[in-house]
């Protein structure tokens, strides 16, 4: 019987470069939006007084493979040295149920994430954004960042975060990797109204800033506050968005940035335009005008996860 394969977080990062990061992520995304997926739509519970818990399964037609992650979320960890959110993700022969890995989830959430924000960026921001924001100084902030500027070309990046600490630490860590100028503000407002292309990755539990500060043109990608009572954008900003979802039965589920607003009326699930996947096979379901604002919220999809820890498997 072959051992079960450990692979730890430094594994997972040398594995997964940003290029071949986005072809996963597209790659997971047409084969769910051509439903070749067996996906079961995440189930979660909160302990009282105690952490949240996420598990997601997925296999994908054709793989050998069966993953499913397990996460927990305790955002006043956030006041400690523990992190706020960790992950594992166990892998499975899809014929036998045989374990053959437990990854490090952590880095591999991260990068998935960052992939699809990447794609989703590719095909609704204008081509001529000149400034990212990003909001929040965490792993998933870190791991946009070069996701970013894979897909587009700026001139100045600004990182807001309610430390002033770590906004100095996210700063120092992009001048040894990046070439573009990084600079932190005092305020999330400020990086809002001054960003053609929003990242927004934290776990705050109420929206970040007034939803009229985002310029018109701009695109947002929404990928943190990943509970039901929590959310980093506000009704306005959503309400004047063309949003686009990784999933529709997830979002209006599981997202408190889409279910707030949903049940408040101030929008209806109509006003979800497309799920990724869908617009990656058929870009022209979204013809977006000179000052519209686009919006890509996402929490997380089990296919990303079995997609992505196949391919960590192989190379292991």
């Amino acid at each position: 019987m072959k051992s079960v394969l450990s692979i730890n977080e430094e594994q997972v990062g040398r594995t997964l470069t940003v290029q071949k990061s986005i072809q996963l992520a597209r790659r997971a995304y047409i084969l769910r939006a051509k439903k070749t997926v067996l996906e079961p739509l995440r189930t979660w519970f909160t302990v009282p007084t105690g952490a949240s818990f996420y598990f997601m399964p997925a296999h994908v037609s054709g793989l050998g493979t069966v993953s499913v992650k397990v996460v927990t979320v305790t955002p006043r960890n956030r006041n400690s040295s523990l992190p706020s959110t960790s992950a594992t993700i166990y892998v499975f022969d899809s014929k036998t149920g045989s374990e053959l890995a437990h990854i490090a989830g952590n880095n591999l959430t991260a990068i998935r994430t960052a992939a699809s924000s990447g794609l989703a960026t590719d095909i609704l921001a204008s081509k001529q954004t000149d400034s990212l924001g990003v909001i929040g100084t965490g792993k998933q902030a870190q791991a946009h960042l070069p996701a970013m500027l894979e897909v587009r070309s700026v001139s100045q990046v600004r990182v807001y975060s309610r430390s002033k600490a770590h906004r100095k630490r996210f700063v120092r860590m992009a001048f040894k990797n990046t070439a573009v100028r990084v600079t932190a503000t005092d305020s999330a407002e400020e990086v809002a109204r001054r960003s053609d292309l929003l990242v927004l990755a934290t776990s705050s539990r109420n929206p970040l800033f007034r939803g009229n500060r985002v310029a018109p043109r701009s695109h947002v990608n929404a990928i943190g506050a990943s509970l039901p009572s929590s959310r980093e954008m506000d009704t306005t900003l959503v309400k004047r968005s063309i949003l686009v979802v990784d999933s529709r039965e997830q979002a209006v589920a599981t997202y408190g940035d889409i279910m707030i607003p949903l049940k408040r009326k101030a929008i209806t699930k109509s006003h979800i335009r497309a799920e990724l996947g869908e617009l990656l096979l058929n870009p022209s379901l979204i013809e977006r005008g000179e000052n519209e604002i686009t919006v890509f919220k996402a929490g997380g999809l089990a296919v990303l996860d079995a997609v992505f820890a196949d391919y960590v498997v192989s190379q292991s």
